[in-house]
């Protein structure tokens, strides 16, 4: 058996309380609505921050990062690498002694403090076998400056 009473909407009579419409509006609602959307929609602000393409804008960007990059690699320091021999080979005796003595440098001391550094080489591992105290190295050059400066005076 069927418990649901169905019926059709349409055979009930007009004055009954399922035929009569739940909402009401106002006169002219409905023939108002477009305009009121519309000008809903034109008062409507736009966003403050936009983004849109244009070539000028991509050539003025490139430009841009093409200058600066430019620059950068212009004005980074060159590493300086060390001469090699064959670079020295063409400059003379005569015009390296020349050098020397315009700098103030003896040769003579410059050839004992190389064959110092090669001797010791690279690292510094020689001096840690020294068995040397700060204080005994710090009395050594006070004396060295007392005799110095004895011989200086006198």
């Amino acid at each position: 058996m069927n418990d649901k009473n169905e019926f059709r909407l349409d055979e009930l009579p007009p004055e009954h309380p399922m035929r009569q419409l739940p909402f009401t509006v106002p006169d002219g609602y409905f023939d108002a609505l477009p305009s009121r959307v519309q000008t809903r929609v034109v008062r409507r602000p736009k966003s403050a921050f936009s983004i849109s393409w244009s070539w000028q804008r991509t050539a003025a960007s490139l430009a841009g990062a093409s200058l600066i990059a430019v620059l950068v690699w212009q004005t980074l320091p060159q590493r300086q690498e060390s001469l090699g021999s064959e670079a020295l080979a063409g400059v003379s005796s005569d015009v390296i002694t020349a050098y020397l003595d315009d700098q103030g440098i003896n040769p003579d001391d410059l050839a004992d403090s190389q064959q110092i550094h090669s001797s010791l080489g690279n690292d510094t591992t020689a001096i840690q076998y020294l068995n040397v105290q700060p204080v005994d190295i710090q009395r050594h050059i006070d004396e060295e400056n007392a005799v110095g400066s004895l011989t200086l005076d006198s």
